[in-house]
C-alpha cells in the first residue's frame, strides 16, 4: 500500500512540475511586465510595455538575442573618428529622415525585410547584411526589390563571431573581402553550422563592400548620426539592451527599469526631430516592437543606453550577381483618336521592381495618371480636341517604348 502511494506521488510531481514551473514563468512575466509598465508611468516615457515574442521567453533565451562584442580600439582608430564627426557636423541635414521612404537623390524603400535571429547570439551578422542589403538596392537603384542574403555564411565562414556572439568591425571586414551569397545558397539555421555546407562556388556568387569606417565609438552625437545616415545610407549600430526592452511594443523607447542583458546590433535607418527619436531596424522577427523597429529618444546616447557607441558606415556597394535586366511590354502601341480628342489608357507590364516613366512628346497630349511608376501600371493620358483641318500624329514615350497617338482631322 505504502508502495503504491509512492508510486502515485511520483507520478503525480513528474506530470505537476512542469505546470508549476510554468505556471511561475506566467507569474514572473506579468509581475516584471507590471513593474515596467509602473516605471514608464513614473517616469513619464512615452513608449508602451507589453507582451512580445521576445518578453515571453525564459531568461536564457532572452540572452541570445544579444551577444554584439565591443572591441578596443587603437589611438589611431580614435582619431580617424573624431575627423569624421568633424566632417559630417557641417553637413546640413533635414528634420526627418528614412529610408524607407526616401526622397531626393533616392526615391523609394531601400529598407529589406524584417528578419527574426531566432536563439543564436547572431544580431552582429543581421545587422551587418541588412545594411549591406540597403547597399545593393541602393547602387542598383531598385527600391523595394526582394533581396535576402546570407547571414549564416558570415556566422560560420566568417570568422567574425558565432552564436555565442559576434564582432561588427571583423564582419564588415569580411563583407569587404569576400562578402556574402544569397540566402538559398546557405539557409540560416540559427546554429553554428559549418561553412562546408554553403553552395559550391559561393564566394563568385556573394556581394561585398567597396569599404566600411567607424562613424561613431564612444561620443557619438545626434547630428553625427544623422548626417552620416543620409550621407552614406542604413548605418550598422549598437545598444545596451536592459530587461525593459524585451516588453518595447511601441512608442519612442527610453530607459525605465532592469538589469543589463547584454550588448546589441541593429541598423539605424530613419530619424525625426520634431519627435526627437532615431528610427531602427532590428532582427527579432515582426512579433517584437513596431513590427520588427523600434523608435529610441536621442537622450538615449548619453545614458545607460549607450546608444550609438559603436557606429559603422559602409562606402558602397561591390559586387554580386548583377541584378535581372527589366523588360516591358505596353497592351498596345497604337491608338486612334477622333478629332474632338478624348482619354485613355496604356498597362505597362514589368518586374515587381523596375522602374518607369511615362512622357508625352505632344503638346495636346496630356499625362492625367501613372508618369512615374514601379512594377506594373497603367498610364492615363488625355489628348484636346484638334483644331486643325488636317490630322496629326503624337506619342508617348513609356518605359523608353513608342506609344502613337493618331488623330483625326477637325471637319467644320
Amino acid at each position: 500500500m505504502e508502495r503504491n502511494l509512492k508510486l502515485v506521488l511520483s507520478i503525480l510531481a513528474v506530470l505537476l512540475i512542469p505546470c508549476l514551473l510554468q505556471a511561475t514563468l506566467v507569474f514572473g512575466a506579468e509581475h516584471e511586465l507590471s513593474k515596467i509598465r509602473s516605471a514608464i508611468s513614473e517616469k513619464k516615457a512615452d513608449w508602451v510595455a507589453g507582451e512580445t515574442s521576445i518578453s515571453k521567453l525564459p531568461p536564457a533565451a532572452r540572452k541570445k538575442r544579444v551577444g554584439l562584442i565591443k572591441p578596443l580600439r587603437s589611438q589611431e582608430e580614435l582619431a580617424d573618428v573624431e575627423k569624421e564627426q568633424a566632417s559630417l557636423a557641417a553637413i546640413a541635414v533635414p528634420a526627418s529622415f528614412d529610408w524607407r521612404s526616401a526622397t531626393g537623390t533616392y526615391n523609394g524603400n531601400f529598407v529589406t525585410p524584417i528578419k527574426d535571429q531566432g536563439d543564436c547570439s547572431s544580431c552582429w551578422a543581421f545587422a551587418t547584411v541588412a545594411v549591406l542589403e540597403s547597399h545593393v538596392l541602393m547602387a542598383n537603384s531598385t527600391p523595394g526589390a526582394q533581396l535576402n542574403l546570407s547571414e549564416q555564411t558570415l556566422v560560420s565562414c566568417g570568422h567574425a563571431g558565432d552564436c555565442d556572439g559576434g564582432y561588427l568591425g571583423r564582419a564588415s571586414n569580411y563583407i569587404t573581402d569576400m562578402g556574402v551569397p544569397k540566402e538559398w545558397c546557405f539557409r540560416y539555421t540559427a546554429t553554428n553550422n559549418s561553412c562546408a555546407n554553403a553552395c559550391s562556388a559561393w564566394t563568385d556568387k556573394a556581394y561585398r563592400i567597396v569599404g566600411w569606417h567607424w562613424v561613431a565609438t564612444s561620443n557619438p552625437t545626434v547630428e553625427t548620426l544623422k548626417s552620416a545616415l543620409v550621407t552614406y545610407g542604413p548605418l550598422v549600430t549598437s545598444i545596451d539592451v536592459y530587461d525593459d526592452f524585451f516588453s518595447y511594443q511601441s512608442g519612442i523607447y527610453s530607459y525605465v527599469s532592469g538589469t543589463y542583458q547584454g550588448d546589441h546590433a541593429v541598423v539605424i535607418v530613419g530619424y525625426n526631430d520634431p519627435g526627437q527619436y532615431f528610427i531602427v531596424k532590428n532582427s527579432w522577427g515582426e512579433g517584437w516592437g513596431e513590427a520588427g523597429y523600434f523608435r529610441v529618444a536621442y537622450s538615449q546616447l548619453t545614458n545607460l543606453v549607450c546608444f550609438g557607441y559603436d557606429t559603422i558606415a559602409f562606402e558602397g556597394y561591390d559586387g554580386g550577381d548583377p541584378p535581372p535586366a527589366c523588360t516591358y511590354s505596353l497592351n498596345r502601341t497604337i491608338r486612334y483618336m477622333p478629332a474632338a480628342g478624348g482619354k485613355g489608357s496604356i498597362i505597362i507590364s514589368t518586374q515587381s521592381n523596375c522602374a518607369w516613366t511615362a512622357v508625352s512628346n505632344a503638346e495636346w497630349i496630356t499625362i492625367t495618371a501613372g508618369g512615374a511608376m514601379t512594377g506594373n501600371g497603367r498610364v492615363r493620358y488625355k489628348v484636346a480636341a484638334n483644331p486643325h483641318a488636317t490630322s496629326r500624329i503624337g506619342t508617348i514615350t513609356v518605359a523608353g517604348q513608342t506609344f502613337t497617338v493618331r488623330q483625326k482631322p477637325f471637319k467644320p
